[in-house]
């Protein structure tokens, strides 16, 4: 298990030989609420740049009991892995008896039924579901988002990059067209990572710790899109410790990858971590970044060298996760509970409190991306993303404003009203 390596500046001598006296403390776990504070900047920022609908002026959700939100984001790249389309397909499952109003930050351009129920309304952006349920109630919608400010806002880039034979760098074309033989560099980056001040302390119970962090495992060892375990749902609000303390950190939510990148129209080859190679390519496999600050793996590149000229289909499939790297118990331990049961020493113990904040650090960012849409919902559901190129027909480009040039104009005028004036004279002389 690596190190969380967190520097903390305590002022030893200025402080009398009392305060260092070890006592109990308690320290109160990063939450989703905290997390959400510093992602509205952003999206604050963002929107308002983009005179979008603004979150913070939206009124609060009102059902008669819990909901379940599903969502699958599906975000089409251009050539060059910049975002041009994205698509997010919801389902809600609304439980109780009553009127109902679920309203979702967005903003959303567009929405199309993907049922028998009507689709929810986009006012200024924003998406509003409402109708009444005698006891439950299926919704389900396509929802076409603006890819301009989801740029911002999805938890990772895509960067396409092509190296002909030669040697010379360029890109793909839109679609994922391969010009020639060569190299196409496929590096994708997790976003999630944002600076955050983190609880620590210089002991803790391990039976105290082990609960939560067998929990984390079990997710680790089985990735999903179901909601990741906060101090909302599943990972205590806080914890007894010793030596309470503050120190700056980061929060970041590993993503676990999986997808293809094959070439059709010739011959491939496909490297890079966690891969499979087969003949026209092949597929990936991993986890991307982790809970630790510090960590080096944010980054990932894979590599297609292609005989030809082709078509690259790029597959990625990405669910918020936890590293199972991260959370195996230290020695031969299979679980948390075997290892505090060991009776670990200070230094384990303090090893261990350092990872589980790094956990609840990485469960409340998520909820900044799940659910996506961002609904004051009480209840289940689940994210996840599918990334590929989009069809060139989908691709709208932005046409260029064309503006007078009054300068050349009045040259065109004098140069136009000089011909005619000349050719007057000439028939004149006829």
């Amino acid at each position: 298990m690596r190190t969380l390596r967190l520097a903390v500046a305590v002022a030893i001598m200025a402080c009398p030989v009392s305060a260092l006296v070890t006592r109990a403390d308690t320290v109160e776990l990063p939450t989703p609420e905290a997390a959400k504070v510093q992602e509205s900047k952003l999206l604050l920022a963002v929107q308002k740049a983009n005179n979008a609908f603004r979150p913070d002026r939206l009124k609060p959700s009102v059902v008669p009991g819990t909901v379940r939100n599903d969502e699958k984001l599906l975000v089409g790249l251009g050539g060059d892995g910049t975002v041009r389309t994205v698509v997010m397909e919801q389902r809600l499952d609304v439980q109780g008896e009553g009127d109902y109003a679920i309203r979702e930050r967005g903003p959303a351009r567009e929405a199309t039924t993907l049922g028998t129920e009507r689709p929810p309304l986009t006012q200024k952006g924003a998406v509003v579901w409402q109708g009444f349920t005698p006891g439950h109630r299926a919704l389900a919608a396509r929802l076409r988002l603006d890819p301009a400010l989801e740029a911002e806002h999805l938890p990772m880039t895509v960067a396409v990059t092509f190296t002909d034979a030669s040697g010379r760098k360029g890109r793909l074309g839109d679609g994922g067209r391969i010009p020639g033989a060569g190299t196409v560099h496929v590096t994708v980056t997790n976003a999630t990572e944002q600076p955050q001040d983190l609880p620590t302390g210089s002991d803790a119970s391990a039976a105290d710790l082990a609960g939560p962090l067998d929990l984390a495992l079990r997710v680790a060892r089985s990735p999903s899109a179901d909601r990741l375990p906060s101090t909302d749902a599943g990972l205590p609000a806080e914890l007894a410790v010793t030596g309470a303390a503050q120190v700056p950190a980061s929060q970041g939510v590993p993503l676990h990858l999986t997808g293809s990148l094959t070439v059709t129209g010739t011959t491939a080859t496909l490297t890079g971590p966690a891969t499979t190679s087969t003949a026209t390519g092949g597929s990936f496999d991993g986890t991307l970044g982790g809970s630790l600050p510090g960590r080096q793996d944010a980054s990932v590149t894979f590599d297609v060298k292609a005989a030809g000229p082709g078509e690259l289909a790029l597959t990625l499939d990405a669910v918020a996760t936890f590293n199972r790297q991260e959370l195996a118990p230290p020695g031969s331990f299979l679980t948390w509970r075997e290892w505090a049961a060991s009776k670990p020493p200070a230094g384990s113990r303090k090893e261990a409190l350092d990872l589980l904040v790094a956990v609840a650090a990485s469960g409340a960012r998520a909820s900044s991306y799940s659910p996506y849409l961002g609904a004051d919902l009480e209840g289940t559901g689940s994210t996840s993303y599918a990334l590929s190129f989009a069809p060139p027909s989908a691709i709208v480009r932005a046409k260029p404003v064309l503006h007078p040039q009054w300068g050349a104009i009045s040259l065109v005028g004098v140069g136009g009203l000089a011909l005619l004036g000349a050719g007057y004279s000439v028939w004149r002389r006829s």
